[in-house]
């Protein structure tokens, strides 16, 4: 994982500020490391997104849109069961769970300079496997306890965020005995996720069997696979209301995230206080991961090919790679959605196989352009 891959400075951000002048343009020409924002691809991409979501409605169901407004009262309340009960809250949950997984893995990537950094990185996926696991294990036990929201999502949640802080507090501990800099800060954060996350699972597996219940092996292995069907309305809110917050924390700090990928240096003589900064943002990306995962279980390759998407298309500016890449986050899952329910119709492929096939040689292809 190399870091010194990211652009060179332009000369301008080592000027000294003198009192009364503006804070310099991070968007110089010299290193062409921050472009000029432009809406018009954001909403031409926003356009694309409402067409997938509305082929994704109508595609593949068994019967067609039109019986929607059929005389026939068995086919009209079929349709309206499908079409306005069962599909909506899931393509929602979709569009909102890609997205978030989106958004965290840019600026994730960001912060650590790194294109292989994803959501997954701080132990969230680990420590929501663990939290699901244990929901399942007690599920007699709990006997209903948080059924609106969901045990085992709700467990899943409490799992992925708690493994999000205690990456991040033995993160900050390896850094002071390895080295104070901002790069000594990202390498002990990345390899302390490893190994909790190596950790964490191999805890998920040991309950899983000493449970010595089939049931909770099948139930684990298919929430490992990711799927959207069993998300609800409370679980959707909860999510929408991560990816607002989330959201809003990024693009309140896109002038620090450009600055960071110029380097520590240059980011600090601009003002960023870069402990700070990583600290606002690793919590945001927690947030949105964690309400992820505890949605729609492990979905692989959107959180790591949707921002490397936006980059290549609108440029590394924050404010416009941000919105980017949740629409492309999105749009992809949605669509891996739509596919996963109808390509072996009636049978059902969980999504996060489908993301994985599909994910895989795209990336490939895209490693292979850049």
């Amino acid at each position: 994982m190399n870091e010194s891959s990211s652009a060179s400075a332009p000369s301008g951000l080592h000027a000294v500020k003198a009192p009364g002048d503006k804070d310099p343009d991070i968007k110089g020409s010299g290193a062409n490391v921050i472009p000029e924002q432009n809406t018009v691809p954001l909403l031409i991409l926003s356009l694309l997104c409402a067409l997938l979501v509305l082929a994704a409605l109508v595609w593949g169901a068994p019967i067609p849109f039109s019986d929607l407004w059929s005389n026939e009262a068995t086919k009209a309340e079929t349709a309206r069961r499908i079409f306005l009960e069962l599909r909506p809250p899931r393509i929602l949950a979709g569009l909102l769970v890609g997205a978030s997984l989106a958004t965290a893995g840019a600026a994730l990537q960001s912060v650590f300079r790194n294109p292989l950094a994803e959501p997954y990185l701080l132990g969230v996926s680990s420590g929501g496997a663990l939290g699901a696991a244990i929901a399942l294990w007690l599920g007699p036990a709990l006997n209903g306890l948080f059924a609106s929201f969901g045990t085992v999502s709700l467990f899943a949640f409490v799992g992925s965020l708690g493994a999000s802080v205690l990456v991040y507090r033995l993160g900050q501990s390896s850094q002071m005995m390895l080295s104070s800099s901002g790069a000594g800060q990202r390498a002990s954060l990345l390899l302390t996720g490893v190994a909790v996350s190596a950790l964490l699972s191999a805890v998920m597996s040991l309950v899983v069997t000493l449970s010595s219940r089939l049931d909770i092996a099948r139930q684990m292995t298919f929430w490992l696979l990711g799927g959207l069907a069993g998300a609800t309305l409370i679980q959707t809110a909860w999510l929408a209301a991560s990816l607002v917050i989330g959201g809003l924390v990024m693009l309140a700090s896109a002038r620090d995230l450009d600055a960071l990928q110029v380097g520590d240096e240059e980011a600090s003589s601009l003002g960023v206080e870069i402990e700070r900064v990583h600290r606002r943002l690793l919590l945001a990306a927690a947030l949105m991961s964690a309400s992820a995962v505890a949605t729609a279980g492990l979905i692989g390759f959107i959180g790591l090919l949707a921002p490397h998407l936006a980059r290549l298309v609108f440029g590394r500016g924050a404010r416009t790679m941000l919105p980017a890449a949740a629409l492309l986050g999105a749009m992809l899952l949605c669509g891996c959605d739509a596919l996963a329910r109808s390509i072996a119709s009636p049978l059902e492929i969980p999504v996060g196989i489908l993301t994985a096939i599909l994910g895989v040689p795209l990336w490939i292809a895209l490693m292979r352009r850049q």
